[in-house]
């Protein structure tokens, strides 16, 4: 069987001229995958130990985890989206394919849309008006959902098939995985989330951790960070709403677990952006 599903989650986006200020380490908030599209000027960055330069021109597929710095020593505009897939098994493919993938902005009939889209979701004031932040049912956000599976889908279409192939694991932790997904704000007990799969949790949660590289609860930890940041970035919604939609019904707890996951509080994250 191919890849199980080609759903994304958006995380956030935006429009920047850069500068010196752009330079930084990695850290946790570049755990995702991004998609540049630079319209003048320059900047670099550093995967596995080796410098890339991004100019304009060009669209660019990154691999967040493999980025070790970025560095911009003149000047540097550019439209730029930071995404996930829902599906592990794609998040594995890409994990595993080439960590910068770049073709020429030409290539793509639809990179005008892709920035203005980006625009919209993600204006200068950080906000969304009220009758756009139920999302995913803006059609921007169905736009820039076709724009990424444009870049996947040229990203591997030279990838043997047999590397695209769902393993035997990943096709029984599947219900498990989807429940998560779609239960991660509630936090479900772990017995709860392997009786999806008719496992063990014991043993879920083993072989969850060898094939994944993370916990169970520590993965939907990291879905209730990412729909944090989403709303924060894209929403007028008080940190208080955000994490009551998060799962938090403490906001002070919210804010401990998100100060430690991405070392910025929600709301200085909400107000300087830090991409």
């Amino acid at each position: 069987m191919a890849v199980d599903s080609f759903e994304c989650r958006i995380i956030t986006g935006g429009f920047n001229r850069c500068n010196s200020s752009w330079n930084k380490t990695s850290d946790e908030l570049d755990k995702c995958f991004k998609i540049y599209h630079p319209v003048n000027g320059n900047a670099t960055v550093t995967i596995d130990g080796q410098e890339y330069s991004i100019k304009s021109g060009n669209v660019y597929f990154l691999s967040g985890y493999n980025i070790v710095s970025q560095k911009c020593t003149s000047s540097m505009d550019i439209y730029w989206l930071h995404f996930v897939p829902v599906s592990l098994h794609l998040k594995h493919i890409l994990q595993n394919a080439t960590p910068i993938y770049a073709r020429s902005a030409d290539d793509y009939p639809f990179t005008s849309t892709f920035d203005q889209s980006v625009l919209k979701l993600f204006r200068s004031t950080h906000y969304l008006s009220a009758n756009t932040s139920s999302l995913p049912y803006s059609t921007e956000e169905a736009q820039l959902h076709s724009y990424i599976l444009a870049v996947i889908a040229e990203l591997i279409k030279d990838i043997p098939a047999e590397q695209l192939s769902v393993s035997g694991s990943f096709t029984r932790l599947s219900p498990s995985i989807k429940f998560m997904n779609d239960e991660f704000r509630n936090n479900p007990p772990l017995h709860v989330i392997a009786s999806k799969s008719n496992l063990a949790p014991n043993y879920f949660h083993r072989v969850f951790t060898q094939n994944f590289g993370l916990t169970p609860y520590n993965y939907m930890l990291k879905l209730r960070m990412e729909h944090a940041i989403k709303q924060l970035c894209s929403t007028n919604k008080s940190v208080k709403e955000i994490a009551f939609e998060c799962g938090y019904s403490n906001e002070f707890y919210f804010h401990r677990q998100f100060k430690k996951h991405y070392n910025y509080s929600p709301g200085k994250l909400k107000r300087i952006r830090p991409f």
